[in-house]
This record gives C-alpha cells, structure tokens and sequence, in this order.
C-alpha cells in the first residue's frame, strides 16, 4: 500500500509590532539656519539680548533697521525663529554647552588629536600699475591743466617745475605745484607716467618687455598673482565688516540716557546776526576751480571780519548809550 506523504502546515507567527521610530531630538522646533557669516551676529545678538532683555533688542532695531544683517529681528524674517531659539537657550544656560558631536570630536579616548591647519601664507602685494593712478576729486578745467603741466615737466626737466612755481607764484590757478597741496600727489604722478612714455628708461623696456617677448606665460603668473592677492584683501574686509558688526551691536547696548553734562557752548547775539552764504553742496565744491575756491575763500573770510566789526561797534554803542543813560540820571 502506498503512504500518502503528508504536508506539514505552516505555523503562522503572531504580528511583530514595528519597531518604534525615534522621536526628532528635542533641542528646538523646525528652523531655517542662516549662513555662517549672518549666524555669527545672530547668536551675539541672543546673547546681548538674554542678559539685557528686550529694550536691548528695540534699540538694535531702530538703530541698525537699514542694515540687512540684522533682518532677523522683524517677527517675519526667516531666521526669526533662530534668534528666539537661541535667546532662550541662553537664558535656559545651554549656550555655552557644547554640541554633542564637539563632545566626541575633542574626546581624546575616541579620537585621536588633530593638529591646527596650518595658517595660510599671505600672499605678496603685487607691484603697482606703471600707468594708473586714483583720480582725485577735481574740476575738468583743473584736470586739463594738471596733464598738460605735467606733460612739459616730463619733457623738459624738473628745472621747469622751478622755473614754473616761481613765475606762477600768485596765480592760484598753479596752486598744485606746491608740496603742500592736496592735488600735488597726483600731479607726480602724471609727471611719472607721462615720463615714462615720452623718454622710457632702457631697463623698464627690458625688464618688461622682453619677459613677454621670451615667456609666453608670463602675464598669467601675473595675472594669477594679483588675483590671489585681490581674494585675500577681500577676505580681510569680510573680517574687518565681522568686527565692525560685533563692535556695533556693543555699541549699541550702552545706555546713552546716562550721561554728565561737561561743558556747554553759549551763542551771542553776533552769532544770530552774522551774514553767512548758504552751504554749498559737495558736487558745486568738486567742480570749482583752484582759482573760485581761492577766491571764494577770500571773500567769505572779508565777510566774516566785516560782519565781527559790525557786531563789536554794536556792541560798543550800547555800552556808550548805557553810560549816557547813567549820566544823565
């Protein structure tokens, strides 16, 4: 006879119940985090704000509300919820903790010690242009003369220079040639350029050119050069603008309500009487030429000794009547 095999029936398992997912840490709620540079004035700010509480913060407010940086004290900015995470973890004493993962980064029995990256080398200032020069702020009609005396200096020496400042003595139109003078910088160096095209130096010609001439990759070492150097100054103003930022919100914190009156200054009746032209805009300074600022000086200083007389022989006929007065009685 035949067995008949038989199937064993599976044994069917009780459901296993998931295993419970991990709950988000509870450090703070659901936030934009701003960028490191913003970060910086934000977590200075929680903690200038947690020490000295809210008036600190509304004169941050009203004092910086053009300063994009500090945006995040609207109640609508982005990084709002940021900055009240961090007033309250300051006030709460957790802003000085450390971050569990510095915890493990600094313990030395997981971990071995990492040394400091090296600092970067500063790069060396690249030599200056032969042929280019800040313009200061100048009229056109100075500007035409700066260049053209410049150009016969370059041609004819320095003993033209002298012979020139002594002849234009009393013209304040040549009022440049003076050491003295604020335009005298940049006449030196129109002097030097235009020296340096009119009757070159044989060594400029073969240091500079035939570098060129002989190393086609010349001008991109130099090139690469000053743009290492461009990307370091532009670092060391964010740091500078870092700095500032900080100095600001201190600033900010002092409490100017406080203060002692040292000295007053007290005006008399010739202050309220003198004759005084209207100020002039900074655009109506820059385009008068030497020779209207000169004059322009001169007239506003005969215009203040005149209205002074004026004022001191007032002064003196009241006193003359006042005795008059006392005579008479």
């Amino acid at each position: 006879m035949q067995g008949i095999a038989t199937v064993p029936t599976p044994t069917v398992l009780p459901p296993v119940a998931p295993a419970p997912v991990p709950a988000p840490p509870s450090d703070g709620p659901a936030m934009i985090y701003p960028p490191p540079e913003i970060k910086n004035i934000v977590d200075k700010t929680a903690d200038y704000v947690a020490r000295s509480g809210s008036q600190f913060e509304d004169r941050i407010r009203e004092r910086e509300k053009h300063n994009p940086k500090f945006c995040f004290l609207n109640p609508t900015d982005p990084y709002r919820a940021y900055y009240d995470y961090k007033i309250k973890e300051h006030r709460e004493g957790r802003g000085a903790e450390k971050k569990p993962d510095e915890a493990k980064t600094q313990d030395p029995t997981t971990t071995a010690p990492t040394t400091a990256a090296p600092t970067k080398p500063v790069p060396p200032e690249p030599p200056r242009y032969n042929f280019s020069a800040p313009l200061p702020s100048v009229s056109v009609l100075d500007l035409d003369i700066l260049k053209l005396t410049a150009q016969f200096i370059a041609r004819n020496g320095r003993e033209f220079m002298t012979q020139l400042t002594r002849r234009e003595m009393r013209n304040y139109q040549f009022d440049f040639l003076r050491s003295n003078h604020s335009l005298f910088p940049y006449f030196t160096k129109l002097v030097e350029q235009y020296t340096k095209v009119l009757m070159p130096p044989a060594e400029l010609l073969e240091d500079s050119l035939r570098v060129n001439v002989d190393d086609k990759f010349a001008i991109l070492k130099r090139i690469g050069a000053r743009v290492e150097y461009r990307l370091y100054q532009e670092d060391e103003k964010k740091k500078a603008e870092d700095e500032a930022d900080e100095e600001r919100v201190a600033y900010a914190s002092i409490d100017w309500h406080d203060f002692v009156i040292v000295d007053t200054v007290e005006f008399v009746e010739a202050d309220e009487r003198m004759n005084l032209n209207p100020p002039m805009r900074l655009d109506e300074l820059e385009g008068m030429s030497l020779a209207q600022k000169k004059a322009a000086l001169m007239f506003d200083t005969q215009q203040n000794a005149r209205a002074a007389a004026d004022a001191e022989e007032e002064e003196m006929d009241v006193d003359m009547d006042m005795d008059v007065d006392m005579d008479e009685d």
